[in-house]
Order: structure tokens, then C-alpha cells, then sequence
């Protein structure tokens, strides 16, 4: 023997010595433990559990198909404790074989240590099992954590399994291989919850769809995006953005305990994404756009303009006629077009008229030349206000926004009264522009286009009669001058 092999063999017994001399923390057979190699000999892996603690493990416990090592010092391995007679004797799952198999089966089940198993058959209610040639049954319900709709795809399949139950002198073993799925699910569960915080990005997988949203693994533990967390735009059902098995970003928006105690995690997929007042609304004031309505009020109507923006039209920009009710002409779920009057992006609120879009489209088509304000033009105009000095009267050939001012005064004698009465909001009436001031101001009446009409009339009865050479009395002039009334 070589001086290296000498040394090599003297630290090995030095190991094996301290290994079950070692006072570190008391383990129990089947306890679930994990260190790191210290050192690997001809039989014997040495892994270091901490504190002072080592524990031995069989070295075909880490050889591949091949033979081939497949650990070196340092690394960090996970196993189980098989026994704790002589030290602490770790493994991965015990193989049932040699004479003393159902001996071996007692321990395993004893020490909740897995032994390896093969999916021989299938049968009425469950698996055929072969362990090492020894028959156990697997309940259907116990060979995964999800319903095993094609119990045939588990055939052939080698699986580690949980011993249940030994009865009748190792004729009937009951074995589930769930079990330790649902172990290790628990642990995955647990390392994942403690990374889990409110507001951190993970990636998850969606594993089930609801009405009212959908369920994402983040590891081992799931939490529920609600259908409002989905996506800024309004969607009748998840299936409609997502599908089951679809790998998504999502935000934790809160963890909190349900009712039960256990972890309740809300999250937001649409909370890393860019709403539409980030990414830009794609339109600007005095542009037509479509829309969906999406809320109805008794003040007016909400329009979705943008996925997750809605705009608002009052009742008052619905119609010139005057509602009581906007779901007299709205429902939701109506398809309309809107003029855009005001966006203001830092309260995000854009108010909406449904009115103005057939005004806006002619003076679209008529061009700027032909819808100039001046003095003199007789138009239609929509009362929009009543005040105590007069009627504020919307001019919508010029635009949504303008509109002029009909004092009292220039009313004509036959609706001077109650005025309110006689001008509800959203009437139309005839109007003539008298002037415009330096500031833009439209002064309206109908009084001078009252006078003018009767001086009209007044003329073609002079030329009437200079035609005759008649010139009539003061009487036929009255008889033959109309007074017109709205």
C-alpha cells in the first residue's frame, strides 16, 4: 500500500469514527435531511449534515446507468435517514431485494423510507406494483396528486413508493406513491412561501380556469389572479387570454391566511403590463372614435375607448332631445360612435359626445370655409343652458364647443314669458348671429330676425303695388304683413 492510499485510508476510519461519535442534532429514521459530501471512499460517501454531524451512504446510492460517479466532494445532496444504529445511515429510497425482503419492506414502512417499485399492470380500482418481485397494490387515487384519466400511461413506469400497509405475511402490500409527491409538493410549498412578497415579480404556471379567474403554480403553491387582474381590457371569461399550462409573469399583490389558516395569495398579471394612458390613448379631442358601453348611470353613460379606459358621456351630450333616463336610447354592451370633448390625462377622465358626431362629420365634409361664424347668419342652434338674463344656445355648425347668447331682450314678443318653460334644454329654435365681439363672444337674437322678416315682406308689398300704381292704404299694409311664429 502506497503512502497516499495509507493516509487516504486513515482519514477514512478517522470519518467513520467521528461519524458515529458525533454529538450533533438528533435525527429520526425516514426525517428528510440534506448536507453536503465530505467524502468519498471505496463503499462509503460521507456527507456532512452540520454541527458536527456526518452521515454515511451507500456509494451505488449516487452511480448512474454506467457505473459513473455522478457526486463529488462539496456538493449538496438530499436523502433520507434509514437508520441511526451506528451512526446515522442515510439513502434515497431502500431497494427491496436478498432474503430478507419483507424484513426490509417492515423497516421501510416503519421508518416512512421509500422503496423503489414498477408499474407491472392495471386493474379494477388501481396498480400492480412489482417490487423486486414481490406484488403490491397502488389505489388509483394514490399513484398521483391530479385524476388519472389513462391509468395505462403509468406502465412500465418505475416510481418511488410509500409502504401503507403489510398484511398477511407480505401478501397484501398497499403502497402509494402520492404520498410522497404530496411531501415533497409541502416542501417546494414552504421554500417558495418564504421567497413569496407583496409586490415582487415571479412566473408561474396556470393550472385551472374559473368564471372569476384563474389559478397559477408559483412552486409547489398556488394563488389566484382574479379576472380583474388580468388584463387592463374587460374580458367575459380567462379562457379568453389564457389557456391551462400557459406560462405567465405575474405581481403579488398580497398574501394573506383564509379562513382555514392556510396562505391566501392574491396576484395581477395585469400589473406588469402598460395601461393604455402609459402606452398612449391613440386618439386626440375633436376625433370620432368607437367604443363599446360599458356602465350606464343616471348621469350619463361610460364608454370603454381604450382596453381599460372609459370615457364618459353626460346625459346632456347623449341627444338634442331631452332624456329622463340614458338607457332610453343606451344599453350596455351598444356599439356607438363618440366625439372626443376633453382629456385630461392626469385625472384620466375623457368626456364623450354621442350628439355632436353627426355635426362634427359635416363640417368634416364641408370643409372650414363653409361653417365660418359671422354676422348676420340664421341658423338652427340647441338651448344648452337658461339663465336669468337669457338662453345660452349651443351652435353645433360651428363645432361642439361654440354657442352664443340670447339675452331676454332679444326674444321674440310672443315667447317673452316663462321662459324656462317655453326653452327646455335641448330644444332647437332659429337664431340670428347679431355680433361677434373682439373676444370671440356670439351675441344671438331673434328679434332682429323678426324685424328683418317683416321688412322683407313690407318691401315686396311697396313694389306690389308700384307695379299697380297703387299705392293702398295704411290698412292693407297691416293686412298683408305676416307675423310668423316658431
Amino acid at each position: 500500500m502506497t503512502e497516499k492510499e495509507m493516509n487516504e485510508e486513515i482519514s477514512f476510519e478517522e470519518l467513520l469514527k467521528a461519524s458515529s461519535e458525533s454529538p450533533g442534532r438528533r435525527v429520526r429514521p425516514g426525517e428528510r435531511i440534506s448536507g453536503r459530501v465530505a467524502k468519498i471512499g471505496k463503499d462509503t460517501i460521507f456527507v456532512d449534515l452540520g454541527g458536527k454531524s456526518e452521515g454515511l451512504a451507500d456509494i451505488g446510492e449516487f452511480l448512474d446507468g454506467k457505473r459513473n460517479l455522478t457526486v463529488k466532494p462539496g456538493d449538496r445532496v438530499e436523502m433520507r435517514v434509514a437508520s441511526t444504529k451506528d451512526g446515522v445511515h442515510l439513502t434515497k429510497g431502500m431497494k427491496v431485494q436478498g432474503a430478507d425482503t419483507l424484513d426490509i419492506l417492515h423497516e421501510a414502512k416503519e421508518n416512512l423510507i421509500p422503496v423503489e417499485g414498477k408499474v407491472s399492470g392495471v386493474n379494477k380500482g388501481g396498480f400492480e406494483i412489482d417490487l423486486s418481485g414481490i406484488r403490491a397494490f397502488c389505489p388509483l387515487s394514490q399513484i398521483d396528486l391530479i385524476f388519472t384519466e389513462k391509468p395505462e400511461d403509468h406502465l412500465g413506469a418505475r416510481y418511488p413508493f410509500r409502504i401503507m400497509e403489510i398484511k398477511e405475511r407480505g401478501k397484501n402490500i398497499i403502497v402509494s406513491r402520492r404520498m410522497l409527491l404530496e411531501e415533497e409538493q409541502e416542501k417546494i410549498s414552504k421554500e417558495t412561501l418564504e421567497r413569496l412578497k407583496p409586490d415582487l415579480e415571479y412566473e408561474g404556471k396556470v393550472t385551472k380556469l374559473t368564471n372569476f379567474g384563474a389559478f397559477v403554480d408559483l412552486g409547489g403553491i398556488e394563488g389566484m389572479v382574479h379576472i380583474s387582474e388580468i388584463s387592463h381590457g374587460r374580458i367575459d371569461h380567462p379562457s379568453g387570454v389564457l389557456k391551462p399550462g400557459q406560462q405567465v409573469k405575474v405581481k403579488v399583490l398580497k398574501i394573506e391566511p383564509d379562513k382555514e389558516g392556510r396562505p391566501k395569495i392574491s396576484l395581477s398579471i395585469k400589473a406588469l403590463e402598460p395601461d393604455s394612458w402609459e402606452k398612449g390613448l391613440g386618439f386626440e379631442e375633436g376625433e370620432i372614435i368607437r367604443g363599446n358601453v360599458s356602465r350606464i348611470t343616471d348621469f350619463g353613460a361610460f364608454v370603454e375607448v381604450a382596453p381599460g379606459v372609459d370615457g364618459l358621456v353626460h346625459i346632456s351630450e347623449i341627444s338634442y332631445e331631452r332624456l329622463s333616463h340614458p338607457s332610453r336610447l343606451l344599453k350596455e354592451g351598444d356599439e356607438v360612435e363618440a366625439l372626443v370633448l376633453g382629456i385630461d390625462s392626469e385625472a384620466h377622465r375623457i368626456s364623450l359626445s354621442i350628439k355632436e358626431v353627426g355635426v362634427k362629420k359635416k363640417i368634416t365634409e364641408e370643409g372650414p370655409d363653409k361653417v365660418r361664424v359671422e354676422a348676420g347668419q340664421v341658423l338652427r342652434g340647441i338651448v344648452e343652458d337658461i339663465k336669468p338674463y337669457g338662453l345660452f344656445v349651443r351652435l353645433p355648425q360651428f363645432g361642439a364647443k361654440v354657442k352664443g347668447l340670447l339675452p331676454n331682450e332679444e326674444l321674440r314678443a310672443s315667447e317673452k314669458g316663462d321662459v324656462k318653460k317655453r326653452f327646455p334644454r335641448g330644444k332647437e329654435i332659429q337664431v340670428e348671429i347679431v355680433s361677434i365681439d373682439e373676444k370671440g363672444k356670439i351675441r344671438l337674437s331673434q328679434r332682429a330676425m323678426e324685424e328683418r322678416e317683416d321688412r322683407e315682406d313690407y318691401e315686396k308689398f311697396l313694389k306690389k303695388e308700384d307695379r299697380s300704381g297703387k299705392l293702398g292704404t295704411l290698412g292693407d299694409v297691416f293686412k298683408n304683413l305676416k307675423l310668423k311664429k316658431e
